[in-house]
This record gives C-alpha cells, sequence and structure tokens, in this order.
C-alpha cells in the first residue's frame, strides 16, 4: 500500500477557486439525478468547496471546485470550460477535498480543514477497488480509513404523512487495516481503537494517548496517534 502522509490535510486552505489549466481533466458529464424531492443530500459536503486532485494523466490540479456525491461515490468537479462532469477515478491517484470553512466553525473540535480520499481499499467489505474512502492515517503498521455513506431510504408511513417519503441517512464506518491488509471494524474512541491494536501495541499506544493528552474521537489527534504509534 502506497504511503502518503497525512499531514497535510491540517493545513488552513486558501480561499477562492482556480479554473483548471494545463492538462483538462477527465469524466463523463454530470447526468440529472433521480433525487428531486429526497429528503436530505447524497453529498457529503452541500456547498461547493475546493479540492487538490492528484492524477495520473494530468499532474496536480489545485483548487478545483467539487461536490462529492457519497451516495453514488462519484466526484463531481468543473473542469475548464465552465462544465460539470464526473472523474474518471481510473487516473485518479488522490484527492484532497476541503471542509466547508462553515462546518470547521461550527462543527466538532478538532476536525481536519481537508480531508484526503484514495481509492485501493477493495480489502473492505462492500468497498469496490475504485470507491473513494477517507485516510485519516497510513503508516507501515497501521492505517486508518473512513467510509462515507448516503444510504437512501423509505421510512415507514406514519399517521403524520400520507404516504412514505424517501430520504438521505448519512452514514460512516471507521477501519482499521493492519500491515497484513486485516481489517477491523473500529469507533472512533480512545479505548476502542487501543483494544483493536495488536497486543503488542497496546502499551505504546496507551503512553502515547496519555503523554500526547489524546482524545481519539478527535480527528486531528487520530492523526497524531497513528504518526507516532507508526513511527514507534
Amino acid at each position: 500500500m502506497r504511503k502518503l502522509l497525512v499531514a497535510a490535510a491540517i493545513l488552513i486552505s486558501n480561499a477562492g477557486f482556480a479554473q483548471i489549466s494545463n492538462v483538462s481533466l477527465n469524466g463523463a458529464p454530470a447526468r440529472l439525478t433521480a433525487y428531486e424531492g429526497v429528503e436530505g443530500s447524497p453529498y457529503l459536503f452541500e456547498d461547493w468547496a475546493k479540492a487538490d486532485i492528484g492524477t495520473t494523466n494530468a499532474g496536480l490540479k489545485e483548487n478545483v471546485a467539487y461536490l462529492f456525491n457519497i451516495h453514488d461515490n462519484e466526484l463531481e468537479v468543473i473542469n475548464e470550460a465552465g462544465n460539470k462532469i464526473y472523474l474518471n477515478k481510473d487516473y485518479l491517484e488522490y484527492a484532497l477535498l476541503e471542509r466547508p470553512s462553515i462546518l470547521i466553525a461550527t462543527g466538532d473540535q478538532g476536525q481536519l480543514t481537508k480531508l484526503l480520499f484514495k481509492k485501493g481499499f477493495e480489502m473492505i467489505k462492500g468497498v469496490d477497488e475504485k470507491d473513494l474512502v477517507n485516510v485519516i492515517a497510513e503508516g507501515n503498521k497501521y492505517t486508518l480509513v473512513r467510509k462515507f455513506y448516503s444510504d437512501l431510504v423509505t421510512p415507514p408511513k406514519n399517521s403524520y404523512a400520507p404516504t412514505a417519503g424517501r430520504m438521505f441517512v448519512f452514514e460512516e464506518s471507521f477501519y482499521l487495516i493492519d500491515n497484513d491488509e486485516n481489517v477491523s471494524t473500529v469507533r472512533s474512541k480512545t479505548n476502542n481503537i487501543i483494544k483493536s491494536l495488536h497486543d503488542q501495541d497496546q502499551g505504546k499506544a496507551k503512553e502515547i494517548v496519555k503523554e500526547g493528552k489524546l482524545d481519539l474521537s478527535r480527528e486531528d489527534h487520530l492523526v497524531i496517534f497513528f504518526q507516532k504509534l507508526n513511527e514507534a
């Protein structure tokens, strides 16, 4: 598994959008969806934001306007012609997606300003080889990833609604992967993550948490924790 430092994910991003330059990104025209009248959203963030996108055919593209449809696992971007396209993930190496600033200001403490997404985690049940997952930490001992998904459900009919409407329900799951690609489902809680580690690593993990006063329900503390654990 290729290693990519995720410390850049906590850098404060610049304001404003920039058009895609040089070689254009490949993709299919964004299609109309059948989500009209559906409550909730299929997107990770409802507002357009910026992304840095690394590709094998066009290099690094910075400050690209994006929406991430987590229901279909499609990255929608605006190309240099101003058209909305679904990015062809065959050429994608990684995407660093900016979290809208309003969510940083009003969200949980310790949220990362940018989220790294990569494909190649098909060892996780239900994840295809081209699906984009959020890589929180990646190292020679442990990798922690998060799968975002917006499930389309039909709630049961009740006395307050004449018909049962459809709605999106946001979901996220965390997966811990060791160097043999064994996968464990974990929760972003300190005790749960420590207990999911190999026995020989749990003592060091407790020491890292204690010395750094880390709370592993925080994204920034998860990054610090796994960086130190993978270096130990």
